[in-house]
């Protein structure tokens, strides 16, 4: 099956080693791997969490055209992040570069607004720029590797409900809808010559918040037409249906794969507990 990636953005996963990987399995490992984000204290943490993310993303086979756009993604948060912390805070620590951007004479004294770069500053832009960096490759690896009947069955053989496992799986198949209304609402608005393009930001975000409009009332339509189609089925939020001639046994490959990533959240949440005790 299609993972939520390609229901996404249409972009294709080539199967790899990690495709026979069990679909429990493929839950677990972002799984794990997000709650390492939570223990993250310090840039060395963080380039270790990203480098088990980079080998998960190698291994799935995620396209490169895909991280590119996340690429540019964090370019952008980047430059605001350093901005932010050279700009409108001061951070202390030893002084790289000070410039005065502007003064003004107050009755009270000297009113200015500088621009100053200490190491403490880059340091913790690095830090938030890294993390930023390890939760969008955590979730690619999630949304590349795993399929919405990898979500129903998989989190019932984590023993979950199996109305929340369906509600999980119809929540992302929602998005993939969404998404292919919204596009189709912005090809029929640019066919009616809306030129998306050459308009201004502001102009560009009233023209996206008109299109919201008919996106939401698909929503609610579609929404309606699952709930009938489930209902007609005889699936119900107490529905109960057993996984057993689902489970499949977990091999090497799974247990290593699986054992990375708890390694990897265990070893950073040991890192942060040493950071906090030292």
């Amino acid at each position: 099956m299609p993972t939520i990636l390609e229901e996404l953005a249409g972009a294709p996963v080539r199967p790899t080693v990690y495709s026979k990987v069990n679909g429990t399995v493929r839950i677990l490992v972002p799984l794990f791997l997000s709650l390492g984000v939570l223990f993250v204290k310090d840039i060395p943490s963080t380039l270790l969490l990203i480098l088990v993310s980079l080998f998960f993303v190698a291994v799935a086979g995620v396209p490169l055209r895909f991280l590119k756009s996340y690429l540019l993604l964090v370019i952008s948060l980047s430059a605001f992040i350093v901005l932010s912390f050279v700009l409108f805070t001061q951070v202390p620590g030893n002084v790289l570069f000070s410039a005065t951007l502007l003064s003004l004479k107050a009755e009270r004294g000297l009113w200015e607004w500088k621009l100053v770069v200490t190491d403490a500053a880059l340091t913790k832009a690095g830090f938030f720029i890294a993390r930023i960096l390890a939760m969008i490759l955590v979730a690619t690896i999630f949304v590349a590797t795993v399929s919405d009947r990898d979500i129903v069955w998989g989190l019932r053989r984590l023993g979950l409900p199996a109305g929340l496992a369906v509600s999980a799986s119809l929540f992302f198949r929602g998005l993939s809808f969404f998404v292919s209304d919204f596009f189709t609402v912005r090809e029929a608005m640019m066919a009616r010559g809306v030129d998306f393009e050459k308009t201004g930001l502001a102009k560009r975000f009233l023209l996206y918040a008109n299109a919201l409009i008919p996106l939401l009332s698909l929503m609610v339509t579609r929404s309606l037409e699952i709930s009938l189609a489930l209902e007609s089925r005889g699936i119900a939020p107490s529905t109960r249906f057993s996984a057993k001639y689902h489970r499949d046994r977990l091999t090497l490959l799974d247990v290593f794969f699986l054992a990375v990533a708890v390694a990897t959240t265990v070893l950073l949440a040991w890192w942060s507990l040493w950071l906090q005790w030292r």
